[in-house]
């Protein structure tokens, strides 16, 4: 398959430009910057979302695309619109517009979009979304934007839950924490949540993709979590292990959460490094929990994620010390 990647120089899209690369597929990564970490094997286009010229070039002779490019923190809610709703617009219009009839859209979403749930099994792909972030009414209103052109080629929709593994440096400092034996996490006592291990994830992007190859036109919405539901001290006592110690949880009150989140909004107005703790954020992380259940995708598409959260965590401290992130 011909196939073009938006966001291939981010953790997911990285992972999955140079999986397919590797699969023998055509590869067209569509980069802002240099890519120094895609394979060889992947093309690079050089270009703006926001160019109508460019990604009418770019997606003139796909198979498929896929959309992966988002913004995952912002201060404002315009911050997120302005890439989760209006860059997948031009994205879905360009597709609609210029590729070929049989070209296939797949969008990575988010299970913020669905929004939260403490229930198990969790909230399923035919459940009513309710997002309660910013964020993730802005990846619904993406998710909405490519449906719309489920009437006459295909679409998927894939909703991840919180992803993790070799790669990701977003976790780094929760690690570094880890390694001082504390876990200082933003959710409350008794927070379920699902995770997924980004190699699981990428195995089911990839089972859509060769799923979706010759479809007929139509619209589905896909859930991606791993084999195990946690709360916090499970993730604590799973990573403490691969640690090599033993980690305490602290779940600071809401109010401290907040002043935080109100720190980080002064820094950035003052053009300052921040967190990644925002007012958004805090909702987020206040919620009961954000448990998502994939029976349907199972059957769909025969997703069976593979990585408990030992190997994964295990993998995952294995590369952040390699890298030179954490201590040896």
């Amino acid at each position: 398959m011909n196939i073009v990647i938006t966001g291939a120089t981010g953790f997911i899209g990285t992972r999955l430009a140079n999986r397919l690369a590797a699969a023998n597929h055509i590869v067209t990564a569509l980069v802002r910057r240099e890519a120094p970490l895609l394979s060889a094997a992947v093309v690079r286009r050089q270009g703006e979302l926001s160019d109508g010229q460019f990604l009418r070039q770019a997606v003139a002779g796909a198979d498929a695309v896929v959309h992966v490019a988002g913004q995952t923190k912002a201060f404002t809610a315009r911050g997120f619109l302005r890439v989760n709703e209006v860059l997948t617009q031009a994205v879905a219009d360009a597709v609609d517009r210029y590729a070929p009839k049989h070209t296939a859209l797949l969008y990575v979403s988010s299970q913020a979009a669905v929004g939260p749930s403490n229930e198990l099994p969790g909230l399923r792909e035919t459940d009513q979304p309710a997002p309660m972030s910013r964020y993730g009414f802005s990846k619904l209103l993406g998710e909405r934007t490519v449906l719309e052109l489920a009437g006459h080629r295909p679409v998927v929709v894939a909703r991840p839950a919180m992803v993790y593994g070799p790669g990701d440096t977003a976790f780094v400092p929760l690690y570094r924490c880890m390694v001082k034996g504390i876990l200082p996490t933003s959710g409350p006592a008794g927070q379920r949540f699902s995770i997924v291990h980004v190699d699981d994830l990428v195995d089911g992007l990839c089972l859509v993709l060769a799923n979706i190859a010759g479809r007929k036109p139509g619209g589905s919405v896909l859930h991606f979590a791993g084999p195990q539901k946690l709360i916090w001290e499970d993730y604590a006592e799973v990573f403490g292990s691969a640690l090599g110690r033993r980690v305490r949880v602290l779940h600071p009150p809401a109010p401290a959460l907040y002043i935080v989140a109100l720190s980080n909004t002064l820094l950035n107005m003052l053009g300052l490094p921040t967190s990644h703790l925002t007012f958004d954020k805090c909702r987020e992380a206040l919620a009961p929990g954000w448990l998502l259940d994939c029976t349907r995708t199972e059957s769909a598409i025969g997703f069976t994620p593979r990585r408990g959260l030992a190997q994964g965590a295990a993998e995952t401290i294995d590369w952040c010390r390699e890298k030179g992130l954490l201590p040896g």
